[in-house]
């Protein structure tokens, strides 16, 4: 039967005794049995070493050389044919025979160039970036070649490399090595990182940059699931459909320091974001300013209280006395916006989902009265699109129980207490939506009664970010 092909690699690494100029496996005259081929590997390397005068001899070293050598495919060969070939990489010769050979390995004088360092210098979720110091040895380096996790090489003239499209949370293996103006490589320099399991507003925003456009960048950088936000889009189910992007969920990352520039924000001065709207952000206090009844206005010959909100109590409370805490500076950072205060019926308001309260409240379907103010409350439709989208569906309250009292866990707008939203019950007079503490969503005939409110408000569009996370410790600053 026709011989096989036997593959010998010989490595720098491996123990190696030397007889004569020749290197041999541990065991002098040792066979290495394939199963129709035996080979005998007695003598069959010799390494030859350039010398300062250009001619070449023969070395007992018992190791390939690794610096100031590099391998010389031209000479180096093996007299009954048999393939040298070497791995730079690896540093080893692998010879391919079918016969006992004798062969002959050169190496030619040469500072080859080397890769000092690989610094890992900018991490993100699906990124990570390098920057290679490296030095030219007899000829300057040219060309720099990246690989990660053991795929196919690519080159560049940069020293800095960025890979892209990666996993967050995932460690990475990066090899580097360079090739210099004779085509010379160096020795690979192997290096890992880690990728961003989560990312931070902070992570994506710098000082300076609108507070509007850094949000949404934060969200197209960490996604709907990272970001804890929402982009109403037509695509998304039962969504408002109004391009805003709004922070949903439990607990997200979505405080502000309004009032206060102190190194530590106070409690009194910590606000969350509820969303995007265009080129607005809207804030909501994170704590209750306190108990107050929605209105004192009697109305006569009725017997009852008004509803509408330009008369209310609580718009003079908004716009006047809580106004005026805040200091000038600081009220100029509240846009004075349109507010819809015309209200929904009680189908559309708490025995319907959110797009339904949304469109009817604010939207397509929405009443024709508006209130030019800085200060608000929240809309019915912003506390139910708080929770996850799986309740965006669910009425603010039903007698069968599946109402927004089953997301009070999922949704950050919760307060826990009975709550005046702006919003009236627009088919009575004296009937006003509130949140209660058991998460459900009603009109109320008692609008003269006390219930905590959270003053809500719209930033400037020309509000830009200063830093912060957006965390409770660590809040986001603004200009």
């Amino acid at each position: 039967m026709k011989n096989k092909k036997r593959n010998l690699i010989i490595s720098c690494t491996l123990l190696v005794i030397i007889v004569g100029v020749y290197f041999l496996i541990p065991k002098e005259k040792e066979e290495i049995e394939d199963t129709e081929t035996k080979v005998n590997t007695n003598g069959f390397l010799t390494l030859m070493l350039e010398q300062d005068d250009g001619t070449y001899q023969e070395s007992s070293s018992s190791i390939w050389p690794t610096s100031g050598y590099i391998y010389n495919n031209i000479l180096s060969k093996c007299e009954n044919g048999g393939k040298l070939i070497w791995n730079n990489e690896l540093k080893t010769i692998t010879l391919k025979t079918d016969k006992s050979d004798k062969c002959y390995v050169y190496f030619d004088r040469y500072i080859s160039p080397i890769v000092n360092s690989v610094t890992v210098t900018n991490t993100s979720t699906s990124s990570i970036s390098v920057s290679v110091n490296a030095s030219g040895g007899t000829n300057n380096v040219a060309t720099y070649y990246y690989s990660i996790n053991n795929g196919s090489y690519t080159n560049s003239s940069s020293n800095t490399k960025t890979f892209t499209g990666l996993s967050k949370g995932t460690t990475y293996t990066i090899k580097v090595y360079v090739k210099d103006t004779n085509g010379v490589d160096s020795a690979v320099k192997t290096t890992s990182a880690e990728t961003e399991s989560e990312i931070f507003l902070a992570d994506v925003c710098s000082n300076g940059t609108n507070l509007a456009t850094c949000i949404k960048n934060y969200y197209n950088e960490a996604g709907q699931e990272m970001s804890s936000m929402y982009y109403h889009t037509s695509s998304l189910s039962n969504s408002a459909v109004d391009n805003s992007y709004r922070y949903t969920g439990a607990s997200p990352n979505n405080y502000v320091c309004f009032g206060s520039d102190t190194a530590t924000c106070l409690s009194d001065n910590l606000y969350r974001i509820i969303g995007v709207f265009d080129s607005e952000v809207k804030l909501i206090k994170s704590t209750s300013y306190g108990d107050y009844v929605w209105s004192t206005n009697f109305v006569y010959p009725l017997g009852l209280y008004s509803n509408l909100w330009s008369t209310s109590d609580i718009r003079s409370t908004l716009n006047i006395t809580f106004l005026n805490t805040i200091n000038s500076t600081w009220q100029n950072k509240i846009a004075t916006h349109t507010w819809k205060v015309g209200g929904m019926t009680t189908a559309n308001g708490f025995l319907n989902g959110a797009q339904t309260a949304y469109n009817y409240e604010v939207g397509i379907s929405s009443s024709n009265t508006t209130d030019n103010m800085k200060i608000g409350l929240m809309y019915v439709s912003d506390y139910y699109y708080g929770s996850t989208n799986a309740y965006w569906s669910y009425p603010g309250w039903n007698s069968g129980g599946n109402d927004y009292s089953l997301a009070t866990d999922k949704n950050w707008l919760y307060l826990g207490s009975d709550e005046w939203t702006i919003s009236k019950n627009s088919g009575q007079t004296d009937l006003v939506y509130g949140i209660l503490s058991n998460g459900c969503v009603r009109d109320t005939l008692g609008i003269y009664a006390e219930y905590k409110i959270r003053p809500t408000f719209y930033l400037t569009s020309s509000t830009t970010y200063v830093g912060g996370s957006g965390t409770s410790s660590d809040p986001i600053r603004i200009n």
